[in-house]
């Protein structure tokens, strides 16, 4: 094969992972480009929840105010039985102080679509629309993509962001192993009138029936789901559902909250099934998946975006690393050794979730109720619940440690954020590129401050944290003299010391 490429890495489809891929590529000098089979961008709703870890990522690239300035906050899960107030999460009482985002965002996946592209846009890279992957091979040197609409595209690496029906993963003899839920549901976008608030993320349990509410531009336009006991869903596959009304979704909603509730001016009707699939690899040779064609699962806890996104963010700076360093080869293996295992998790867990919630009937769904009501509200009063529940899913508990031993924060662990005298941690960090945390409880010497001038001088990043500063920073990163971490772009630790090891830090760059 020829050796002239079209481009290094090619991305197929532009949902947010495709999108935030493209975009952390450009950032670290990748040619990339990025191709969809859709004509035209979402305009429903679709995705919905953006969690704490996907902020703080979006933070780093200088996105994460424009998505909070278009989103809703939800500080709290409020839930219900028969229409009653039982309890439920309480941000605020998770006590989540090392992230600037203890919330989850509620914004329209045609928002994120819409500032992620923009942002590539800028950048220098635009969606090529209306064009379909028909086939694609890859040999020793790269992949020859063959497309309608488009040509044959030739690229070092190709991304699969094409959802769950992927051609990138079929293409790449990649398994697909799950199923498909047998609860049904109804769903909307539309204005919701009721006796209940518009700000607050609300689910219902009410025996065999489950309905949610979900707050997107305060009483003008909410997503609501109901069960749906019609009988008539449609393909069995979900692909083709049944037409739904908003008079059927009414009825369905009413039943399930146990609340006058009149819904009007719908933007999206649709019914809704499920699946829990995942795939057995992330990687064949130079082909890579991530997001939905990777794993999709159930809309529980609001995971299945975020861990999409994260996925781009941690496969873009592998894939940078080996195009612009010359990283070893090991490296993208690492892509699928710490990704899959949370994929994986995630649809375990979200299945669990969905089960206790919409997989009961009869008695088990009485028993449910009953249980809830006793024991919410007690639980629902306790800081540790809080913490660990907000903990959980807002994705700051995933790390990707293998060794135990060492302190924490440590390699494999999130970095977490701490106020400084001068802004914060994350601030140091933001721009997607590899960077040096320097800890002393005392300010560094004219002999310490030369050899970081050195290595900033070869365009590391550093910050440099030291002498007078808040003990938050210094407890959180459970320093107690000195320390250097080396963070990676995608907001982990690669590498610990506890004296000042700058160059042997520097020297772990990829």
């Amino acid at each position: 094969m020829t050796d002239r490429f079209d481009c290094e890495v090619l991305v197929v489809g532009a949902g947010p992972t495709g999108l935030l891929a493209a975009n952390l590529l450009k950032r670290a000098g990748v040619d990339v480009r990025i191709v969809e089979q859709r004509s035209e961008a979402t305009r429903e709703s679709r995705a919905f929840a953006v969690q704490a870890r996907t902020l703080e990522l979006l933070d780093s690239i200088g996105l994460a105010g424009t998505f909070v300035a278009q989103g809703v906050r939800a500080d709290s899960v409020n839930i219900h039985v028969k229409g009653r107030f039982r309890g439920g999460l309480d941000f605020t009482r998770a006590r989540a102080d090392d992230t600037p985002y203890p919330f989850i965002l509620m914004i329209p996946q045609s928002k994120t679509e819409a500032i992620l592209a923009a942002d590539c846009a800028a950048l220098g890279v635009t969606v090529e629309r209306g064009v379909t992957v028909t086939g694609i091979a890859q040999d020793e040197s790269g992949v020859t993509t063959q497309t309608a609409g488009a040509g044959t595209i030739r690229s070092r690496f190709v991304i699969g962001a094409d959802g769950s029906r992927s051609v990138v993963r079929r293409e790449a003899g990649l398994g697909w192993d799950g199923d498909m839920l047998p609860q049904r549901f109804l769903l909307a976008d539309c204005r919701v009138e009721w006796p209940l608030d518009h700000d607050r993320f609300r689910v219902f349990l009410n025996g065999p029936l489950i309905g949610l509410f979900l707050p997107l531009d305060g009483a003008k336009l909410s997503r609501v789901m109901a069960t749906d006991l019609s009988g008539t869903f449609g393909d069995e596959d979900g692909s083709k559902p049944a037409p739904l009304d908003l008079a059927e979704m009414q009825a369905g909603l009413a039943a399930a909250i146990a609340l006058p509730v009149t819904l009007s001016d719908p933007v999206w009707v649709t019914r809704y099934r499920a699946h829990h699939r995942f795939t057995d690899r992330y990687r064949a040779g130079r082909m890579f998946v991530a997001g939905d064609a990777a794993h999709i699962h159930s809309p529980a806890g609001g995971q299945g975006m975020n861990t999409g996104l994260q996925d781009a963010a941690n496969l873009a700076w592998k894939l940078a690393a080996m195009l612009r360093g010359g990283a070893d080869d090991a490296l993208l293996d690492s892509y699928d050794a710490e990704r899959r295992p949370v994929g994986e998790a995630v649809v375990r867990s979200t299945g669990k979730l969905f089960a206790a919630a919409a997989g009961q009937a009869g008695w088990k769904a009485a028993i449910r109720d009953r249980a809830v009501s006793a024991l919410l509200p007690l639980i629902s009063r306790a800081p540790p619940f809080q913490k660990k529940a907000f903990r959980n899913a807002s994705q700051r508990a995933i790390s990707y440690r293998t060794d135990r031993t060492g302190k924490t924060p440590g390699p494999g662990d999130r970095a977490p954020d701490a106020k400084l005298r001068d802004g914060s941690v994350f601030a140091l960090l933001r721009g997607y590129r590899f960077a040096l945390l320097i800890f002393s409880r005392t300010p560094l010497d004219d002999a310490d401050a030369a050899r970081v001038a050195a290595v900033r001088a070869r365009g590391i990043a550093v910050g440099v944290i030291a002498g007078p500063q808040p003990d938050e920073a210094f407890s959180r990163y459970n320093v107690a003299d000195r320390a250097v971490l080396l963070v990676r772009p995608d907001g982990y630790i690669a590498w610990r010391s506890d004296t000042l090891e700058i160059e042997a830090a520097a020297s772990c760059i990829p």
